[in-house]
């Protein structure tokens, strides 16, 4: 056995192939960060990745040979790089599920304006994850352009019926939940911890108190470890589309363009649910828009949801003339664990489009389930960093389609661009939410 074989390589180019591409990838890790922003080393490494992705796909011809001796150091790399996210989000899951149960504050009735928060921000979580799968199915994000491939079926298999959806998100057992992935699973033993933990807070606080601690300080390390995956983000997207337009060339390009433009369909989609739901609540969407303004071209710009806060807190009170202790409380929930775009819809297309890019074939019971779970994990991963990177990964291992997992990797290279309507939507959602509440409340 030589050298060649030994790395997996059938000739003698690959290898050269291989040192090129392990040199990109150093050279994309030195990018110096005061020059560039993170969302600029993202983007470069993406363009680097498929660049190069594009050039092995045109010397290997016909036959693919090099392609392939290439794609397998691509794939180890992006394919790796994914797995870690896939390795994260179960525990980023149950602890900050228990976090967020013992964090939230003890009520023995709960008020009007407690009920109206948690429902309208569930039910809008609902909608947008809704629209966001349907128009992926729509389009067929995710399948190659001209394929005719079936993305959808109507048709019930054995398996694919609603209680067994159902029955799958059912937790049978927190080791065997944690193996397989199932995020609802442990999202809900989470939440029985934290009640539990909170619970016994009143009469035992000194016994519960180092669980509480332990808990903070756990929180703490996974958001750090979250940070640390993510720093990699750059290197990752870069061997992600050099292995993907390796395989597909210009047309998986193509299948990226159409999945951003369905992106923004979906949140002009969404934009429009809610100006109506506002019109109904008694704010016309030319009020609703000159309120806005200020937040909502700053989520443009900034693509952080929590810098806009601020802004959308103040168009709400100050523009519009809302109560601002109710407005304010609803707008930080739903910023916080109600993102309609970066929480619901986009996971929900994300998770098509790998559903798409894997062959595999959604059903009713298989969209049902992914929208409960997404609302689940958009819940469990509150205060996490990279909120729709784990949030598309928590839907897809949620649902059930953990074949699908390393179609997510385009998601990583296009996020930049992705999180500018997302982040759009995550605002203009957390404000009609505001303005749901305030007028249910004030009834």
């Amino acid at each position: 056995m030589n050298i060649i074989e030994f790395l997996g390589l059938t000739r003698v180019e690959s290898l050269a192939g291989v040192i090129v591409f392990f040199g990109l990838l150093f050279g994309i890790s030195r990018l110096p960060k005061k020059k560039f922003t993170f969302a600029a080393r993202v983007l470069i490494g993406t363009g680097i990745g498929t660049v190069y992705g594009l050039i092995v796909w045109g010397l290997s011809g016909r036959t693919g040979a090099y392609a392939a001796d290439l794609g397998r150091w691509f794939s180890l790399v992006g394919n790796g790089y994914v797995s870690l996210f896939q390795l994260l989000i179960a525990p980023v899951i149950f602890v900050a599920g228990v976090r967020l149960v013992i964090h939230t504050p003890l009520v023995k009735t709960e008020t009007p304006l407690i009920k109206w928060k948690k429902w309208v921000n569930t039910l809008m979580l609902a909608v947008s994850a809704l629209i966001g799968a349907c128009l992926g199915l729509c389009f067929k994000v995710g399948a190659a352009p001209g394929a005719d491939t079936a993305v959808f079926s109507w048709e019930i298999g054995e398996g694919q019926k609603i209680t067994d959806s159902i029955a799958h998100l059912i937790p049978s057992g927190i080791g065997f939940d944690f193996l397989t992935g199932n995020v609802v699973g442990i999202f809900v033993f989470a939440v029985l911890i934290g009640i539990a933990a909170r619970r016994m807070s009143g009469k035992y606080m000194d016994t519960v108190k180092p669980f509480l601690d332990v808990t903070d300080a756990a929180f703490s390390v996974i958001t750090s470890v979250c940070k640390a995956v993510i720093a990699y983000k750059p290197m990752g997207a870069a061997a992600v589309m050099a292995a993907f337009t390796a395989v597909y060339g210009p047309a998986f390009l193509l299948m990226l363009v159409k999945m951003l433009a369905v992106l923004c369909a979906a949140s002009l989609a969404m934009l429009a649910v809610q100006l109506i739901l506002c019109a109904v609540s008694g704010v016309s969407p030319a009020a609703f828009f000159r309120a806005g303004k200020a937040a909502m071209k700053k989520a443009l710009v900034t693509r952080s949801g929590s810098a806009c806060l601020p802004d959308a807190q103040e168009a709400l009170t100050a523009g519009l003339g809302l109560k601002k202790e109710i407005t304010d409380e609803v707008s930080a929930y739903a910023i916080s664990s109600g993102m309609q775009g970066c929480g619901a819809m986009f996971p929900a297309l994300a998770a098509v489009f790998a559903a798409g890019l894997s062959g595999l074939t959604m059903t009713p019971a298989l969209v049902f389930g992914l929208v409960v779970v997404i609302v689940l994990v958009s819940y469990g991963i509150t205060g996490v960093p990279g909120t729709a990177t784990m949030a598309e990964f928590g839907a897809v291992m949620g649902s059930g389609i953990t074949g699908a997992v390393n179609g997510l990797g385009p998601m990583i290279a296009v996020d930049p661009i992705g999180d500018v309507p997302r982040t759009l939507i995550n605002v203009t959602g957390c404000m009609t939410n505001a303005i749901i509440v305030e007028r249910r409340v004030r009834e």
